[in-house]
């Protein structure tokens, strides 16, 4: 693979441009939201990602931008790219309508493109943003000072398209949430040993047909429009409507977020009132504290979840072994469930050190007295791994796929 050059190694060819077509236009390219990858995973799996990235930038020459277009970025570790136009635009280009569809088709082909390079890290697409500008060539005036000018006008730009795409989504989820648009779907949790039944997961889904019935790019839009308690309270109203006619031989999984516990409609008499309208027994209902929002305060945590805990309800911890802060809220909860995140589930029949994890976490649910619960479990060698480990329970797409209202497994 070709190495992007520096900027400074090209502003000769660049000044060229500009001086022979009497303008130049500039994309930028900003990934920056990527670097959280370093502070989580540290600096080689950052630059692991990152050499993807680079990658994916160059395989647009030929498809979403002309092969002679110079591409380049400040420096070898930055996470923004220039891409200067050679073509001289004509009068369509210079509108904005021709800048902003560019803009858009090289954002999507590059979120589509990296995606898959960070989603084991970031779970949704990497959000990478694309601006524009033109400047006119004068003269009068240095051309690296017209350059800088370019470069900072287009920064600019992608804040301005970056920020615009925000508020559309911030009014598409409020509209969402107001129309109450949510469609829940339920995923077994199957016992191991039996491969009985022992309860199900409520799994929230936005409209069919929309990018947002991903489960994971509807709460990452909420995150980033700050909509995410709404988003969570409609979810759980939902899932509890959509299971009233769950056998009270299951027991029912909701994912709330830490602040649900907060949440005035989710305590006390209106609580009670609610769980009594959908006739589900409280003692049957275990909430999956989940990590999209960070506790701050664990003592205050722990007081408002034991009074909600004499509703009855249960708690787990999702995702756990994805992260610090998941370990962290099994030591500060002790709750008296733990799920498995299925990154550490995934190839465990091929993996010593996710075995080992796995054993770790079985052999302290034996001392600390709560329930391990596999996720994502897809192939029959995954799960002869689990069994024999001795887990309990698990769930997966080897079992089902979620559906509604509540789906039988495979026999096999």
């Amino acid at each position: 693979m070709h190495e992007i050059s520096l900027y400074n190694d090209l502003i000769e060819r660049v000044k060229e441009t500009l001086a022979a077509n009497s303008s130049l236009s500039l994309l930028y390219i900003d990934c920056s939201k990527i670097t959280k990858i370093e502070q989580i995973y540290g600096k080689k799996i950052y630059s692991d990602v990152l050499r993807g990235i680079k990658g994916a930038v160059l395989d647009m020459k030929g498809k979403e931008i002309m092969p002679e277009d110079i591409v380049a970025m400040d420096n070898l570790d930055s996470s923004e790219f220039l891409i200067f136009l050679s073509k001289k635009p004509d009068e369509k280009d210079f509108s904005a309508e021709g800048f902003n569809a560019m803009c858009k088709k090289v954002s999507d082909y590059l979120n589509n493109a990296v995606s898959p390079i960070t989603f084991p890290y970031l779970q949704t697409k990497p959000k990478i943003s694309v601006g524009y500008s033109i400047v006119l060539h004068n003269p009068l005036i240095k051309e690296e000072r017209l350059i800088n000018k370019l470069i900072e006008d287009a920064k600019l730009m992608a804040d301005y398209l970056e920020f615009k795409r925000l508020m559309q989504a911030k009014e598409t989820l409020q509209k969402l949430i107001l129309k109450e648009d949510i469609s829940t779907f339920f995923h077994p949790v199957v016992d191991l040993k039996t491969l009985e039944i022992i309860g199900y997961e409520a799994l929230s889904r936005g409209p069919e047909h929309t990018e947002y019935r991903s489960p994971s790019a509807l709460f990452d839009a909420a995150a980033e429009t700050g909509l995410l308690l709404e988003l969570d309270r409609l979810c759980r109203k939902k899932a509890l409507l959509n299971a009233r006619s769950i056998s009270p031989r299951y027991k029912l999984f909701i994912n709330c977020l830490p602040s649900a516990i907060h949440d005035p409609e989710f305590k006390d008499a209106y609580l009670k009132a609610f769980i009594e309208e959908v006739s589900i027994n409280p003692a049957d209902i275990i909430l999956e504290i989940t990590e999209k929002e960070v506790i701050e305060n664990f003592d205050s945590f722990k007081k408002t979840a034991m009074r909600s805990s004499d509703t009855g309800f249960a708690v787990a911890v999702d995702n756990t072994g994805s992260g610090f802060s998941s370990l962290e809220m099994v030591v500060e909860l002790k709750p008296q469930f733990i799920k498995l995140a299925m990154t550490v589930i995934r190839g465990i029949d091929k993996n010593i050190l996710k075995q080992e994890l796995v054993k770790a976490m079985f052999s302290l649910s034996e001392k600390i007295n709560f329930t391990v619960i596999a996720e994502g479990i897809e192939t029959r060698e995954e799960l002869k791994v689990l069994q024999d480990i001795g887990i309990p329970f698990g769930q997966g797409f080897l079992f089902a796929q979620p559906a509604f209202p509540f789906p039988d497994i495979k026999r096999f």
